[in-house]
């Protein structure tokens, strides 16, 4: 499906919604508690974040579904790794170590990519 939506147009998101980040599940590690601060020194400081939020809201904004160049880096080590897993298979069999090793590493390239449910459907079905 990705390949028919680079090839024939369409939108990127039709295919998936993004990328899961291997540091999500990962606890952060324990922050450090800040020194008082002077309430007035606060106060500007808020101030100016504000300011911040509000510009890179709209940045945000600009730019709808995932980033081309990064889906088109995934994928394309998808289906490279896809064709030596398949090469593998074929060589080896399913239970030979080279072919499982091949496939976890087909896996960890595919998992982190979101994609939308009709296409999750479609992989399930």
């Amino acid at each position: 499906e990705y390949t028919r939506v680079t090839t024939e147009g369409g939108r990127l998101s039709d295919v998936l919604s993004g990328y899961i980040d291997p540091d999500d599940g990962i606890a952060p590690p324990a922050a450090e508690v800040p020194p008082p601060v002077d309430a007035k020194a606060a106060k500007a400081d808020d101030d100016s974040d504000d300011d911040e939020a509000e510009s890179s809201d709209d940045e945000e904004e600009a730019e709808s579904g995932p980033d081309p160049v990064i889906a088109a880096q995934r994928f394309g080590a998808v289906s490279d790794q896809m064709e030596i897993t398949r090469k593998a298979l074929k060589k080896h069999g399913r239970g030979n170590k080279q072919a499982i090793a091949e496939l976890v590493a087909l896996a960890e390239l595919f998992m982190p990519i979101k994609l939308v449910p009709k296409q999750f459907e479609g992989l399930v079905e």
